[in-house]
């Protein structure tokens, strides 16, 4: 079994028998690491974190087989983004964020971009940002990072510049041209606005589009848009997105 040292950021977390954690990582080197932490709910002094969801941690761990836990020997706290917990709406959001990339990501597939993103996005939320705006730009960077960017600046069935007339299709995953259209007749219309931002959102660095400015109207539809794409690609629906509900409905 191999020593490994890394960076990673705490998914998911629970407690485990009397006195274990049993915890997901997305890890700067290894990507996706799970792991169980062996008496640190008793023996809080051999490790230097206690591995809270959101936080960034140097972790060591024995390495063990695809799909095992692996035995992790140290946790030290790197980073708590303790401004996430000072604000509803923004813990509801962040386990929106980590539970994604927990359900869209295999263990033990290396993603130095995902994990930047996850990081940063994360980073933002505890400086105080607006955090509906920045994880609608994370699910997007999310999408393109693993691959599953939307084809927007062609015909995804024939290759030709899309006009006003062309429509987003789900189906497909991209834009289809005027005569395309039979491919999906399900295509749906999209503003001009909504797709030159996310095309922008595609391209532009991530702490550029802090302050990046949306309408209402196109935050509507992109948030339409990215979430029904999003959904084409779960398993099944994330129990963090009702608390968001929720927490929308209380700020209402």
């Amino acid at each position: 079994m191999a020593i490994q040292t890394t960076e990673a950021l705490v998914l998911n977390r629970r407690d485990f028998r009397e006195t274990s954690v049993l915890a997901t990582f997305y890890s700067k080197d290894f990507g996706k690491v799970k792991g169980i932490l062996k008496g640190i709910r008793s023996e809080k002094h051999r490790y230097g974190s206690s591995a809270e969801l959101f936080s960034l941690n140097k972790i060591v761990f024995y390495e063990k087989s695809r799909g095992e836990f692996n035995n992790i020997t140290q946790c030290d706290l790197i980073d708590g983004f303790f401004g996430i917990r000072k604000c509803l709406s923004a813990i509801a959001y962040a386990n929106y964020i980590v539970e994604l990339v927990d359900a869209m990501t295999e263990p033990d597939e290396k993603n130095i971009r995902v994990y930047e993103l996850l990081h940063k996005s994360l980073r933002l939320l505890s400086k105080g940002e607006e955090p509906n705006r920045i994880t609608r730009i994370f699910e997007l960077k999310f999408l393109c990072f693993l691959g599953f960017a939307p084809m927007l600046n062609s015909c995804i069935h024939c290759n030709a510049p899309v006009s006003e007339k062309a429509r987003f299709s789900l189906l497909r995953r991209g834009m289809l041209c005027e005569r395309c259209l039979k491919e999906d007749p399900n295509a749906r219309a999209v503003s001009k606005g909504t797709v030159q931002t996310l095309r922008h959102l595609e391209n532009a660095k991530l702490d550029s589009l802090s302050k990046f400015k949306i309408t209402k109207s196109i935050e509507s539809e992109l948030s339409v848009l990215i979430e029904e794409l999003l959904e084409s690609h779960l398993e099944k629906p994330l129990k963090s997105k009702k608390f968001i509900k929720d927490i929308q409905k209380l700020t209402k």
